[in-house]
């Protein structure tokens, strides 16, 4: 089947989900908690933060929906058995939405080079699973970084009621390209979200290893890259 069109995940595919944003929200979530009398340390808040990133993923298999920042800041909440005033939580959610765009994920290496090439001959869009960034904060990093111009679709899962693995997503995305699934490849970093629910929809899967290498080595995906200097060449060879 000849490729039509091309969909990329954002995070660690696009930008880089370094760990700079989790470093300020950790150290303000501290910062909220000393100003409400209580007694944490880092490696409690580490904690915290892990048990909740585990509470979102298992949200997102539950409900197909990915929980956003105010819900996230809630169950932070909840998981440290604390009750703070909400216009507190309220405060967490919205620094933490907030902070990508003072402290802004690099683009990736090559990206823009490889997008601007296949933007000629394919329709191209972009499938981002949202949580601690709004779909209109992750917006405006990619204007920030002339990205959407390259795009002819930008599906964000707050937006869309539905997130990745879930097929319907992809589905939607392929449906506002006017392609098939069967006619399209999805690239992204996560064996889980991307590669899995690419290919449950019908779609070729590329997996993206060059910023998250935890699936370089076992993955589904029909085909698996660790940079971007050759994907032109592959697509258009078929995958």
């Amino acid at each position: 089947m000849v490729i039509k069109a091309i969909t990329f995940d954002c995070w660690d595919t696009l930008l880089d989900d370094d760990v700079s944003r989790t470093v300020q929200r950790k150290k303000y979530l501290g910062q909220i908690f000393q100003e409400n009398g209580v007694s944490i340390t880092a490696n409690e808040i580490d904690d915290l933060f892990s048990q909740e990133a585990e509470s979102f993923q298992e949200h997102i298999v539950r409900h197909r929906k990915t929980p956003n920042a105010m819900e996230r800041a809630t169950n932070l909440m909840q998981l440290a058995d604390l009750q703070i005033p909400i216009s507190e939580i309220r405060k967490i959610a919205d620094y933490s939405n907030r902070i990508a765009l003072e402290f802004g994920p690099p683009v990736i290496s090559g990206v823009k080079e490889v997008l601007q090439v296949l933007s000629r001959s394919y329709a191209l869009a972009v499938i981002c699973n949202t949580g601690w960034h709004s779909g209109e904060i992750v917006q405006q990093l990619l204007e920030d970084r002339d990205l959407p111009k390259y795009f002819s679709h930008l599906t964000y899962s707050d937006q869309a009621a539905v997130a990745k693995p879930h097929k319907q997503i992809f589905e939607y995305t392929l449906e506002k390209l006017g392609c098939r699934c069967e006619e399209a490849v999805h690239i992204g970093d996560s064996e889980y979200s991307d590669i899995v629910g690419a290919k449950a929809a019908g779609m070729k899967a590329i997996l993206f290893s060059g910023i998250n290498d935890k699936y370089h080595d076992s993955n589904s995906a029909d085909l698996t890259i660790s940079s971007y200097d050759n994907l032109v060449e592959i697509i258009e060879k078929g995958i």
